[in-house]
């Protein structure tokens, strides 16, 4: 398996359309070639590896602090639905691992639509940092993922021929995602529903995710993304870099000009930490044109709604749109 092309991303960082053509050139071919790529150069990216595994010092707390910042789908006495802890440990779940999700200091209004208002959540922060310094870590991880995602997220669009000022507006007022990850080693005999019966262990199965673009950095290998023709390239694990892998809004929002990336998480049999950022646009984006009388149908918050409504554990925490 080939591993997936590097591409210094400075440039984008220039407002002069010039000088970004040239990234926007290697953005577009490595879609093309591989169907994601790892960013290098970005503002702060040299202090990307220490503020991440910092960050990860979350999963050092106590269960009991974690459960206290959980989502209602780990512990149903929590408060939120969306935002916090959330735990998977456990045969035959779709991924073996755990996660704390952060959203944006002051989170941006969902539309009028019952059920929305959960993915404009505040974050769950835990009451004791697990190491001094550790929320400033994910803040700063945080805005080195927003900017350098939203800027390479527009680079793709250009390269596919978009305007990219009119899909920059669509994601003024997003509350984009910051997860941590955490991968136990797995015991023997636990499965996840993506293991194969031949015995490839799979950590994580195949997926897009919902998002304009998925930005993820790995502690430990894994990772693989699906290329065009179907075939799997292994991740590197590069010094200050993150991998970039699109998601289904930009996909939607491109009318799939620029297609999703599927990616996976394999299981080597070590215990993996890794870090994901999802830049979402707003709650009332417009993907596709509305199906029912609400003139929020076919909108971002919309589509999230459909999503975590058909998930298991979460039929009842969020409802069908309506």
């Amino acid at each position: 398996m080939s591993e997936l092309p590097v591409v210094d991303v400075a440039a984008l960082f220039d407002d002069d359309r010039a000088t970004r053509s040239s990234v926007d050139d290697a953005i577009g071919s490595a879609i093309t070639s591989h169907g994601a790529f790892v960013v290098a150069g970005m503002p702060g990216s040299e202090q990307l590896d220490d503020l991440a595994t910092t960050a990860l010092r979350f999963f050092d707390l106590p269960t009991e602090a974690k459960m206290a910042v959980a989502s209602r789908e780990t512990n149903p006495d929590g408060p939120r639905v969306y935002r916090g802890y959330r735990s998977s440990l456990a045969d035959g779940a779709w991924a073996y691992n755990q996660m704390y999700d952060i959203g944006p200091a002051e989170p941006f209004a969902a539309p009028p639509v019952p059920g929305m208002e959960v993915f404009a959540e505040q974050s769950a922060w835990p009451e004791q940092e697990p190491c001094t310094g550790w929320r400033d870590a994910v803040e700063g991880y945080y805005a080195v993922a927003k900017e350098t995602g939203f800027r390479v997220m527009l680079s793709a669009a250009r390269w596919a021929g978009l305007d990219d000022a009119e899909l920059a507006g669509e994601y003024v007022e997003g509350n984009s995602t910051l997860r941590l990850l955490d991968y136990p080693t797995r015991p023997d005999g636990v499965r996840t529903l993506s293991d194969t019966d031949d015995g490839v262990r799979i950590a994580a199965g195949a997926h897009t995710d919902v998002s304009g673009a998925s930005l993820l950095w790995q502690r430990d290998g894994g990772l693989q993304a699906q290329g065009p023709d179907g075939e799997w390239h292994d991740v590197p694990r590069v010094p200050n870099t993150i991998s970039v892998h699109l998601g289904t809004v930009l996909e939607r929002m491109t009318n799939g000009r620029v297609r999703a990336t599927p990616h996976r998480v394999l299981d080597l049999g070590v215990h993996r930490q890794s870090v994901g950022f999802f830049v979402e646009p707003n709650l009332g984006a417009r993907l596709t044109p509305p199906t029912t009388p609400s003139p929020y149908s076919g909108t971002y918050g919309w589509h999230l709604q459909e999503r975590f409504h058909s998930m298991k554990g979460f039929e009842q925490l969020v409802p069908a749109p309506r």
